[in-house]
């Protein structure tokens, strides 16, 4: 049983309130123009933009990058738990065959092995 009419011909009478709606119905044109401007460039470059200008190397973007994920944990943490928390993502960025290809895909180089 198909639900589907498409070219097998009319449907039948159409569902009340669905039709066109009258020319006297339409609702008046907005008096507006809606546009949608550019956002201002914030003029800090971003930790990309950094590593893509080649002011920061992988490592340094990856190190950024980890601080900015666990930022909200400063004060909830003990330093050495939060060291441990950025060392292990540190770890993973680096072994992990998925993150590996993220951050090659990102950066365009692979993540420096753990040291």
């Amino acid at each position: 049983m198909g639900i589907d009419r498409i070219g097998k011909g009319s449907g039948g009478v159409p569902i009340a309130g669905t039709e066109a709606p009258a020319a006297g119905d339409v609702a008046a044109k907005p008096t507006t123009e809606f546009k949608v401007s550019r956002a201002e460039p914030t003029g800090a470059a971003t930790s990309l933009d950094r590593l893509r200008a080649g002011e920061i190397s992988v490592s340094e973007y990856l190190d950024i990058q980890i601080h900015e994920a666990t930022a909200h944990l400063d004060g909830r943490l003990s330093p050495e738990q939060l060291s441990f928390i950025r060392d292990n993502l540190r770890e993973q960025l680096s072994s992990d065959p998925v993150l590996v290809d993220l951050v090659k895909s990102t950066t365009g180089a692979l993540p420096p092995a753990s040291e």
